[in-house]
């Protein structure tokens, strides 16, 4: 009886997981030429404006961006199996510059505002620790599942950093000021709430719909 070959689920995840971070690197280059090379510049008014806050800046800025370069590592499945213990350091690693990164950006909003994006800041930060927080849990009690699908939920919110920074340059929204600001932050964040929930519901779909005709292939 002849069997019928069908793409694992581990080669279309790692297909998935290579396009999300080939997609966020690309923001990265983005946002550091278009915005953080003003750092460096003493006289600029990116500059001049962390600087009235230059400790809490430094707090959520350094370890935010531990936390986004940290958590690609804990998707790896390469690593988990061979290098489970590094793996476990990445993972505290992050979860410690969540906890630090994600308080201090809500100090940072109502420091330098706008006051239209307090409560996003808040939104933001919020979701942030509960997802990971959750993941944190799920591993201690574990369940290594849900401890995937966490964090999972959790990074999204760290990659909103980039995602609005990289957004914000495009000419229409750039032109749009703070309003297009405002809605790009919002948007963002609705989009790390939603969309990880969508994509593991529908990884669940796709596995039931294999499963179904590995099944069906066997009985005919």
């Amino acid at each position: 009886m002849a069997t019928v070959g069908l793409p694992s689920a581990g080669k279309r995840y790692f297909s998935a997981k290579s396009t999300m971070f080939a997609v966020l690197g690309v923001m990265l280059l983005v946002t550091i030429f278009t915005r953080d090379l003003a750092l460096l510049d003493p006289d600029s008014p990116l500059r001049q404006r962390y600087a009235a806050i230059p400790g809490w800046m430094l707090m959520h800025g350094i370890f935010g961006a531990i936390a986004l370069f940290a958590a690609p590592f804990q998707f790896s499945n390469r690593l988990r199996q061979r290098h489970l213990k590094l793996h476990r350091i990445t993972g505290r690693v992050y979860v410690a510059c969540v906890a630090i990164s994600a308080p201090t950006s809500v100090v940072v909003a109502a420091k330098l505002g706008p006051p239209e994006l307090f409560m996003a800041a808040v939104s933001q930060s919020l979701g942030w620790i509960v997802t990971t927080a959750t993941a944190v849990y799920c591993i201690r009690m574990g369940n290594i599942q849900q401890h995937r699908e966490w964090m999972i939920r959790s990074y999204p919110f760290a990659a909103v950093f980039l995602v609005v920074r990289a957004i914000l340059p495009i000419p229409p929204i750039a032109a749009l000021g703070v309003l297009g600001l405002i809605e790009v932050v919002w948007t963002s964040i609705v989009a790390a709430a939603f969309l990880p929930s969508f994509f593991l519901a529908w990884r669940g779909l796709l596995a039931d719909r294999r499963k179904a005709k590995v099944k069906a292939v066997g009985v005919s």
